[in-house]
C-alpha cells in the first residue's frame, strides 16, 4: 500500500488498521554504494543543506537528534509514526510537500555507514566555546527601567517596540493581546486581540500590523497583515499567511506604487515573497520555509530597490536577490552556513566605513534537533569586498545569539552593538542574555551586561530615541516557552535607558 495514499485517510483508526496490513509487494531492493561514510554523508546531506561535519555537534545530539531526522527525509525510520504525531492538516501538507519519502532513497547498509561515521567521528560533549576576556557586570552609561511578571504568570512577549512619537513602548503576547506602555513600563492602553503579533510598523495615521496566527510551529495559514488607523478602524491587508515574521516595503516592480515584502517564516513549509502594492498579487521569491528577516536596499548602485534575506532553515545563508526591473529578481546567495547553525538575524551596516554595506549576524537559535551549546553561536561581522562578496572580519562567541542591533550608542564616532541571547548558558557570570559590545576601534570591544539580566530570557529587543533625547535606547522583551512552576524568571521587559545625553 502506498502510504502517501494511506496518510490522507482522515480517520486514525482506519489509518491504524490500513497500517495493520502486510504489504504483499515486494519494494525494490537497493545496491549498497560501496562509498564510506563521509562520502556517503556529503552527497546525501547536500541534497537538503550544506554538508555538516561530525564535530559540530556531540554523539548524543547526533544519535538521539539530528540522524533519525535526516533518516526520515532519506526514506529510512519510522515516518507512519512521526506522521500520526502531526495535525490532520499538518500531515496532509506534509504529504503533499514530498518533505518525507514514502520509501528509502539509500540503501540500509549506506545510512549504516552513515550513522557510524557520525557517531565514531562526534565529540563525547560539545566543543568548548573559545575563551575570550572577562565581561563587566557594571553596564555603564543606561539607567534600567524594569518590569515585573505579573503574579502566576509568564513573559510571552512576542515583539518589543519603540514608538519615539507616542513616547510609548508597544508590545505583543503570545495569546494574541497587542499593548502599549509609557516609557517607565506601566501599562497605558490595550489595542485588542489579534493572533500572535510578530512586529508592527508605524505610519502617519496609525500602525499596521503583521499576525503570526500563532507562534509555535505550525503549517496552518493563519497569518495576517492588518492595517489599523488611529480610530481603531482595522483593514486585513494580506491573509493566508504562513507563519509572517517580518516585513519590508518599497517599490519592488518600478510602478510609483509601495509593494510589501513578506518572511513567512512557516515550519516545513513557508515562503519568502513579495506583494503588489497595486492589486496584492503574490510573487514568491524562495518557495522555502525559514525567511527570517529581510531589507530593501539599491546593493549594487543601479537605481532599483533590490532584496536582501536571511534565510535560516536548512540551506541557511544571506541572499541578494538583484533587481532586473519589471518586478524580476535574479537570486544569488551570499554567505552560507550549516544547518545547524541556527542563523538568526542580520543587520545591514557600514560597519568599518568604507562605503559599503556590511553584514552583522547572529546565529544562536537552538529551538531544534540539535538543542546544545554550540562553540560557533554567536555575532559576527562579515566585511563587503566592494563587490557585495563578504568575509569574516569579527566573531564573538555567544551560547544562544538571538539578535543585536547596531548604532552609535556612546556617540563617540564609531558603531557600538547591542546583543541578547534567548538560549544562554544559564551558568555563565555574569549572565550573558544581554550583552553591549563598547567599540574600542580595530575590531576590538569592551563588553558588559548588567545585573538584571539574568532574570529574563530575551526574545526580543528594539532601538531607538525614545524620549528624544539625541541618544539611543533599548528595550528588551523576555518569552518563556515552559511553565510558571518551571520559570525562572523575573522580569517581563526591561529598558536601557540612555543617560550619554
Amino acid at each position: 500500500m502506498n502510504l502517501k495514499r494511506l496518510i490522507y485517510c482522515s480517520c486514525t483508526a482506519l489509518l491504524l488498521a490500513c497500517g495493520s496490513k502486510k504489504e504483499e509487494t515486494v519494494d525494490e531492493v537497493l545496491t549498497p554504494s560501496g562509498l564510506g561514510g563521509k562520502e556517503l554523508a556529503e552527497l546525501h546531506c547536500s541534497r537538503c543543506h550544506e554538508y555538516t561535519p561530525p564535530q559540530m555537534l556531540d554523539k548524543k545530539t547526533w544519535e538521539a537528534g539530528v540522524l533519525p531526522e535526516m533518516g526520515l527525509r532519506l526514506g529510512i525510520g519510522d515516518l507512519f509514526g512521526k506522521l500520526l504525531g502531526m495535525s490532520q492538516e499538518h500531515m496532509n501538507q506534509t504529504i503533499a510537500a514530498n518533505i518525507y519519502p514514502d520509501r528509502p532513497m539509500l540503501a540500509e547498509e549506506d545510512w549504516k555507514k552513515i550513522v557510524a561515521y557520525y557517531a565514531e567521528n562526534a565529540p563525547e560533549k560539545p566543543l568548548p566555546q573559545a575563551t575570550k576576556e572577562k565581561i563587566s557586570k557594571n553596564l555603564s552609561g543606561f539607567r534600567v527601567i524594569s518590569r515585573n511578571i505579573p503574579e502566576g504568570g509568564l513573559p510571552k512577549n512576542t515583539f518589543v517596540k519603540f514608538s519615539p512619537e507616542e513616547k510609548s513602548v508597544y508590545s505583543g503576547e503570545k495569546n494574541g493581546k497587542l499593548y502599549r506602555y509609557d516609557l517607565k513600563l506601566k501599562k497605558a492602553d490595550s489595542l485588542g486581540a489579534f493572533g500572535a503579533v510578530a512586529d508592527i510598523y508605524f505610519e502617519k495615521d496609525g500602525l499596521r500590523i503583521l499576525d503570526m496566527g500563532q507562534i509555535d510551529p505550525h503549517e496552518g495559514k493563519f497569518g495576517k497583515f492588518y492595517q489599523r488607523t488611529a480610530d481603531g478602524t482595522q483593514k486585513i491587508l494580506l491573509d493566508t499567511l504562513r507563519r509572517p515574521v517580518r516585513a519590508a516595503f518599497g517599490d519592488l516592480d518600478e510602478d510609483g506604487v509601495e509593494d510589501m515584502l513578506v518572511c513567512s517564516f512557516g515550519f516545513e513549509l513557508g515562503k519568502l515573497a513579495w506583494y503588489s502594492g497595486k492589486n496584492k498579487k503574490e510573487n514568491v521569491l524562495k518557495n522555502l520555509p525559514g525567511a527570517r528577516n529581510v531589507f530593501i536596499r539599491d546593493m549594487n548602485n543601479d537605481g532599483k530597490n533590490d532584496i536582501v534575506a536571511l534565510m535560516t532553515q536548512a540551506r541557511e545563508g544571506v541572499f541578494i536577490f538583484y533587481n532586473q526591473g519589471n518586478g524580476r529578481f535574479d537570486e544569488k546567495q551570499v554567505l552560507s552556513f550549516s544547518p545547524v547553525f541556527g542563523s538568526s538575524h542580520i543587520q545591514l551596516v557600514d560597519f568599518n566605513k568604507d562605503g559599503f554595506v556590511d553584514i552583522v549576524y547572529s546565529n544562536g537559535d537552538n529551538a531544534d534537533f540539535s538543542y546544545s551549546f554550540k562553540s560557533y553561536h554567536g555575532l559576527r561581522i562579515f566585511e563587503n569586498s566592494g563587490k557585495n562578496s563578504f568575509k569574516e572580519a569579527f566573531f564573538y562567541p555567544v551560547y544562544g545569539a538571538a539578535e543585536s542591533h547596531t548604532a552609535d550608542f556612546d556617540q563617540d564616532g564609531d558603531l557600538d552593538i547591542a546583543l541578547i541571547s534567548y538560549f544562554p548558558d544559564k551558568n555563565q557570570v555574569p549572565n550573558e542574555g544581554f550583552l553591549f559590545l563598547e567599540n574600542t576601534g580595530g575590531y576590538q570591544f569592551k563588553v558588559s551586561s548588567f545585573p538584571q539580566a539574568k532574570n529574563g530570557i530575551w526574545m526580543t529587543m528594539d532601538v531607538a530615541d525614545m524620549d528624544k533625547d539625541g541618544d539611543l535606547d533599548i528595550v528588551l522583551g523576555a518569552y518563556e516557552r515552559g511553565s510558571v512552576n518551571s520559570s525562572r524568571q523575573k522580569l517581563e521587559m526591561v529598558v536601557l535607558e540612555n543617560l550619554k545625553r
